[in-house]
């Protein structure tokens, strides 16, 4: 089996270096008794955010790079360097070699044609240009297969990114779900006309749960009169994106050959699941075809939902929903829920609500003190009949749809922050953090 083939060499590669050596002596694992996909289930995640970023703090002290400990490349192998936002904390960096860049443009590639890109679209780039996974990365694959992108960058503010858009006249638009959602609020203020005036056949989401949300997607598409696509991925030999059939709220793995990306374990337990269809657990990446810092058990903390079965347009082989972070977990008088699943109930009653909406917390998730709160944009915020009776029905559809009834509090359109990257959801008070 090629996969199993390309296993066996990617551990071999892994344990070229000090830091995944050391691991597999510490665990008692000989590398070479894992010779098959199956058998990645014996070893315990090795690689996790915190981890990550403490391998990063041992490399600039004592080799004088931000890679980490666990690369495996000579420093000077890696061209190109991609990270996370840091906005929970220092960014984690992610190296390339150029055969991760090869690797990484194949997959960009395939799923840009997955969704109907073809050379010669012009699509403008609203995912941030700079060190994102989405930024320079995707601009470069669009490139390399004749797609025109237009780089403005989510960094360029909302007002010039409509005006691009408006004299560029893209046929598609890439950009976080909750950015799309801002823009399409923006598009009459700045430019006087809807948005389904702009010409947009397909906007490309990414960074954050919503475009996979029935009622977000539902609501940019009937905005903006597109079709509406999810993606996931952009290193280490990871993709995945949607079909954009109605019925359809998976993402297809597209990047098999190139990694493993859909091993599952217990949230609580870290014990591996045995996949079925519809089977929910925290998501452990490998990289099959890796040089810089592979993944091997490595988790981000995501958690997903994988199916077996074909979806509803008949596409078989895995596919995927992220329900959301394994720290995002709210557990209210015993029931477990995710903001993302909270965002689709308020989305349903758009236009009574805008959509946008903050889940507060008096300490840190999951434990939450009864009743959740949540604060909910709309213009009825001033109207005491018209707020009564849509807080009421909220309530009703939170109840039924996820057991929690919720405390809601109403306030004005516009007065919740935005962002042109990814939304937090949750504000946790007394000194905590946002998520």
């Amino acid at each position: 089996d090629e996969r199993n083939a390309k296993l066996v060499a990617q551990i071999a590669h892994c344990a070229s270096g000090d830091f995944y050596r050391e691991r597999f002596e510490e665990l008692g694992i000989d590398p070479t008794s894992i010779t098959s996909i199956a058998d990645l289930g014996q070893i315990p995640i090795l690689v996790d955010p915190k981890i990550h970023r403490t391998l990063q703090e041992e490399s600039q002290l004592n080799a004088a790079h931000p890679f980490g400990s666990h690369l495996t490349v000579d420093p000077t192998d890696v061209v190109s360097v991609s990270s996370t936002s840091g906005t929970t904390g220092d960014p984690t960096f992610y190296a390339f070699t150029n055969q991760d860049v090869a690797v990484t443009d194949a997959l960009w590639q395939r799923a840009l044609r997955f969704v109907g890109v073809r050379p010669g679209d012009r699509v403008l780039h609203g995912f941030g240009l700079s060190m994102y996974l989405a930024g320079i990365p995707l601009i470069r694959a669009m490139e390399r297969m004749g797609v025109t992108p237009i780089p403005v960058g989510a960094e360029a503010g909302t007002q010039k990114l409509l005006r691009m858009l408006e004299l560029t006249r893209p046929t598609v638009l890439a950009c976080t779900p909750s950015y799309a959602e801002h823009l399409l609020e923006r598009a009459p203020e700045v430019l006087g006309k809807k948005a389904a005036e702009l010409g947009i056949e397909k906007i490309i989401c990414a960074g954050e749960p919503g475009a996979g949300l029935p009622a977000v997607r539902n609501k940019l598409q009937a905005g903006w009169g597109a079709t509406v696509y999810d993606m996931l991925g952009g290193a280490h030999g990871i993709m995945m994106a949607s079909c954009g059939h109605a019925g359809c709220f998976r993402m297809h793995v597209l990047g098999d050959d190139y990694s493993v990306s859909t091993d599952l374990v217990d949230p609580t337990s870290k014990e591996p699941l045995e996949i079925e269809d519809g089977i929910t657990g925290e998501r452990v990446k490998t990289s099959l075809e890796w040089q810089a810092q592979p993944p091997l058990r490595y988790s981000v903390g995501d958690v997903y939902q994988v199916f077996t079965s074909p979806c509803e347009s008949g596409i078989e082989g895995k596919s995927i929903r992220v329900m959301g972070r394994v720290d995002d977990l709210l557990i209210v008088k015993g029931v477990k829920l995710y903001p993302a699943a909270v965002k689709n109930v308020v989305n349903t009653f758009v236009p009574e609500v805008t959509g946008e909406l903050r889940i507060v917390l008096d300490g840190p998730p999951p434990r939450v003190t009864p009743p959740l709160r949540l604060k909910i944009e709309t213009a009825a915020s001033g109207d005491p009949a018209a707020a009564a009776s849509l807080t009421g029905r909220i309530a009703a559809a939170m109840h039924d749809r996820l057991t929690v009834r919720p405390e809601i509090q109403l306030v004005p359109a516009g007065s919740l922050a935005r962002s042109s990257h990814k939304t937090q959801l949750v504000e946790v008070l007394e000194g905590g953090s946002s998520q």
